[in-house]
């Protein structure tokens, strides 16, 4: 059995915990929904939906659901996906064994590694410095909210070093979760059942000075005789406004009670709704039915619905004309959340510019230029470009072995990059297909961009067979420049060669 088309997130935590349903079958979830612009650049996204087998991965598209293109390729599916504010990271939730686990990778899914993966840790978000995450960690209870047993917890990426945020002997009184930071990184709105029913609360990173911030007008549904609850915040851009979801849980539906009661569940199910509170408290107003709010990077709020006529969600966002349907999951499939792709923030003099994805790997480098000797650098604009930038690339290893076995090169499966609005950086060695320069910060400065690189010593592979014309190459994907590119190599310490 799977989860009904259109199960919301904060349900989907919920009905994963009921012990009728294992795991496996029951990671499916709600989806956030994004908003669409009249005219100008299609923006990018980052959706889970099901593949064909059924299983929640993660696509890369434009607003309007074109250019669709598979980052993850998991057998047990991944959720719950995030953009970093630098727009460079993504991090998400996947199923490894028993246990759901922290994933961060660039933001077109290359380089992964787990953050942390023992227990049930749900929807990761970001700080304002991109460089950490923040998430929910759940110590399950048979058919209990998870929300009203977890933990908040906070990791930084360079360190590796994680922290339980709300520590104090005060805190641990109550279960704090689905935590988001605010913009401005001052603040943290979560749920929590201090109050009694679960509600979106604000304080400090530390904890310190909680206020409730979206007061219900019913504190109890009298018909359904069930509290109202609410969970899911979402900051705007500019940290003024909180979007979040209230309605009765869906554990008081009868796949939970085990009584039958179609109506009942149908009058449920009609309290679902996405409403917004300013960050202060004040000028609360409903959004529309639905779940999973999320906001776009010009502060229009969404909220998703089951469509059953078109199988899957329905994606609602607010604009300055009405509001807007999304196509950004297909026809009759499952759903697992999505997270905008921030734009571009304007390059600021000594800032450090964030590469989007990175390559390396050999490289027929002789063929690139005849006249190329020892190192060089590529500046790519166009797909004609890129095209034949991916031509010099082997495709199969360079190795003894007849034939030999394909390349493992991610840039041979051709990943798109859009050139209206980013650009890939390549630097070369030809003198060793062992030993790859890097590029090591790309700094903006006036209206150039300047590019630091390290060429390692070649140390001990210097005595390995070199095969002749063929080198090594590091490239990343950056935000497009029309200004001067400059590029400044130096000497590294010897490296260790593929």
């Amino acid at each position: 059995m799977v989860v009904p088309t259109g199960v919301p997130l904060h349900d989907f935590i919920v009905f994963a915990m009921n012990p009728f349903f294992s795991l496996a079958t029951t990671l499916l979830l709600g989806l956030s929904a994004l908003t669409a612009t009249g005219g100008g650049t299609l923006r990018e996204l980052i959706v889970s939906h099901t593949d064909d087998q059924g299983v929640l991965q993660l696509y890369r598209m434009k607003e309007d659901g074109s250019g669709s293109r598979q980052l993850t390729f998991s057998k047990s599916g991944c959720r719950m996906p995030s953009v970093s504010p630098d727009g460079s990271k993504l991090a998400y939730v996947e199923q490894v064994g028993h246990s759901l686990a922290i994933r961060v990778s660039d933001s077109d899914g290359q380089n992964v590694r787990t953050l942390t993966k023992d227990g049930m840790n749900l929807i990761p978000s970001w700080f304002p410095d991109s460089e950490q995450v923040v998430w929910m960690k759940v110590n399950p209870q048979p058919k209990q909210d998870p929300a009203r047993n977890a933990q908040i917890h906070a990791i930084h990426l360079q360190t590796g070093k994680s922290r339980r945020l709300f520590s104090d002997q005060e805190q641990l009184k109550h279960s704090n979760a689905m935590p988001v930071v605010s913009p401005q990184g001052d603040r943290i709105a979560f749920v929590s059942n201090r109050s009694g029913e679960m509600r979106v609360w604000v304080s400090a990173l530390d904890g310190s000075g909680a206020k409730l911030v979206s007061k219900p007008d019913k504190d109890y549904h009298d018909e359904i005789k069930a509290p109202f609850e609410q969970k899911v915040p979402s900051w705007s851009p500019d940290g003024k406004w909180i979007a979040h979801w209230e309605g009765v849980e869906m554990i008081h539906m009868s796949k939970f009670t085990g009584i039958p009661n179609p109506k009942r569940d149908q009058m449920i199910a009609g309290t679902f709704h996405v409403w917004v509170v300013g960050s202060d408290g004040k000028n609360r107003r409903r959004a529309g039915r639905g779940d999973d709010p999320t906001w776009s990077p010009d502060g229009f709020v969404s909220r998703a619905f089951p469509d059953p006529e078109r199988g899957g969600p329905m994606v609602m966002v607010e604009s300055a004309t009405g509001d807007k349907a999304l196509p950004i999951v297909p026809p009759g499939r499952n759903w697992g959340r999505f997270t905008w792709i921030p734009g571009h923030p304007k390059k600021k003099d000594g800032a450090k510019i964030s590469a989007n994805a990175s390559y390396e790997g050999r490289i027929y480098a002789s063929n690139l230029n005849r006249r190329v000797q020892g190192k060089t650098e590529i500046i790519i604009k166009t797909q004609t470009q890129y095209e034949a930038f991916l031509s010099k690339l082997p495709k199969h290893r360079i190795s003894k072995t007849n034939p030999a076995p394909p390349s493992k090169d991610p840039l041979l499966k051709k990943p798109p990059i859009d050139f209206n609005e980013y650009m890939m950086l390549v630097v070369i060695r030809a003198d060793s297909m062992y030993v790859a320069p890097k590029i090591e910060s790309v700094v903006a400065q006036k209206d150039a961009l300047f590019v630091h690189i390290t060429d390692p010593d070649l140390g001990e592979t210097r005595f390995l067979n070199q095969r002749q014309g063929v080198g090594s190459y590091f490239a990343i994907v950056v935000p497009k420049h029309a200004g001067p590119i400059k590029f400044l190599r130096k000497e590294g310490k010897p490296g260790s060669g593929h």
